[in-house]
């Protein structure tokens, strides 16, 4: 697992270093495991490719369409009450179609770590005793998600998205076919750099 970890970080960091190297945004979120397990998401986001795209109506007015590829490193942690605490690094990649009102969805997936801690974990030590141990897991953990989001930079020139981001989490290895995750994550990012779009 540790080569896992060490693998990870290196393809975050030669992506990282052959792009921008100041990140764009910084983003903080509620992380909802099952929904109604808390939790707390923190990412740093690194624009790769922004470009704009003009699109006709038929009413002959045209309307500009925002795009970009986005790699987001992130931090997290969740909570389910007398089961697991979930501790999770997890570089994200994204693809982002914004409109010129700022409303936005994103598609993306992830690839990272994570470990989880069992509490009330008990096993005989060699005095034949019971006592209390720290039980857990290590995991590969992928993660699939779409957002919907609202960038109010460009309306009301205030620095922040908002979104909301239902995902999929899926951890390997345990049982022969794995575990998934379902989680939803409400968020806000504060923007460190202007948007393109005017």
């Amino acid at each position: 697992m540790k080569y896992l970890i060490l693998f990870v970080l290196l393809i975050s960091s030669t992506i990282l270093n052959a792009q921008i190297r100041n990140p764009n945004s910084i983003s903080v979120s509620y992380f909802g495991e099952s929904i109604t397990h808390p939790g707390l998401k923190i990412g740093v986001g690194y624009q790769l490719k922004s470009w704009d795209k003009t699109k006709e109506s038929k009413n002959e007015s045209s309307k500009i369409i925002n795009k970009s590829f986005d790699l987001t490193p992130s931090i997290g942690f969740f909570y389910h009450k007398d089961y697991q605490t979930g501790l999770f690094i997890l570089p994200e990649i994204s693809y982002t179609r914004k409109n010129a009102k700022g409303n936005f969805i994103a598609f993306g997936l992830g690839a990272g770590y994570m470990r989880t801690s069992i509490p009330n974990v008990h096993e005989i030590n060699s005095s034949n005793e019971i006592e209390s141990t720290s039980g857990g897991n290590n995991y590969f953990a992928t993660n699939y998600f779409i957002s919907f989001g609202k960038d109010l930079s460009i309306k009301h020139k205030t620095p922040l998205d908002i979104f909301f981001k239902p995902q999929i989490m899926y951890v390997l290895p345990n049982y022969s076919t794995g575990i998934a995750y379902f989680a939803i994550e409400l968020g806000v990012g504060y923007k460190l750099v202007k948007s393109g779009m005017k």
